[in-house]
């Protein structure tokens, strides 16, 4: 029987038909402001709280500060999790402060024989020393701009995918969309997607969610609302259908 790993975000695991499977890999894909980084801190911050699980936090563009106090900012004290060793913050930005100036840190991104392989040794590490159930990775984006043959990228995609499978790691691969119609490449490559969206109504903002893809799990296929408050994101009650 599967084993399936419940979001802890309301509303989410209903359309889910109970939570992800585990060790499976999903994008969480949206435009700027659309919640995907308080969806992934929820999905972390929530496993730990209610079902036990630690969870890793791996960021590639904002500091570990700043994601504590974004953390924060929803009630989410994470030091004590820390502490605790149930959560740890990977920090693997391409770009560090030397002596006042911003620098390139080429440690993690150059001299690897497959894109990715750096970074996913030191995760595997993490996910051993903790035993992480749970893992979010801000952003694919970021991290595949740092390598430029599509294949190669594409090559190392799947190679990390398959190492965290293996670790039995539930992960949330978060992905920036824009304007563009092109297929991202991690649509591919991983079990599941979850496009969020930001759309303009009239003179105000509304945010939404949708489960485009969800291997071996039936879902709702449905555009549904969400909203997030001092109190993280919420699904709200699926739309009635006449």
């Amino acid at each position: 029987m599967t084993t399936k790993v419940r979001t802890g975000i309301p509303g989410l695991d209903s359309i889910l038909s109970g939570g992800l499977r585990e060790g499976m890999n999903v994008v969480l894909a949206g435009p700027p402001g659309s919640g995907k980084t308080t969806l992934g801190m929820q999905f972390l911050y929530q496993g730990i709280k209610d079902f036990d699980e630690s969870g890793i936090f791996v960021t590639l563009s904002e500091s570990p500060i700043s994601i504590k106090n974004s953390f924060l900012s929803y009630g989410w004290d994470i030091q004590s999790l820390i502490e605790q060793g149930k959560f740890i913050i990977i920090d693997a930005r391409p770009f560090k402060m030397e002596e006042g100036f911003v620098a390139l840190d080429e440690s993690l991104y150059r001299g690897e024989s497959l894109p990715f392989m750096h970074l996913t040794q030191l995760i595997l590490s993490s996910v051993k020393r903790i035993a992480a159930k749970r893992l979010v990775v801000d952003s694919l984006s970021v991290l595949a701009m740092q390598y430029t043959n599509e294949f190669y990228l594409r090559q190392g995609l799947q190679g990390m995918i398959h190492a965290l499978e293996s670790a039995n790691c539930t992960s949330l691969l978060i992905s920036e969309t824009g304007e563009t119609r092109d297929i991202p490449i991690d649509w591919y490559v991983t079990s599941g997607i979850i496009l969020l969206h930001h759309i303009r109504r009239e003179d105000t903002m509304e945010r939404a969610i949708q489960v485009l893809k969800m291997r071996g799990i039936k879902h709702s296929e449905q555009i549904l609302p969400i909203r997030i408050n001092d109190s993280g994101m919420q699904v709200m009650h699926p739309r009635l259908i006449p």
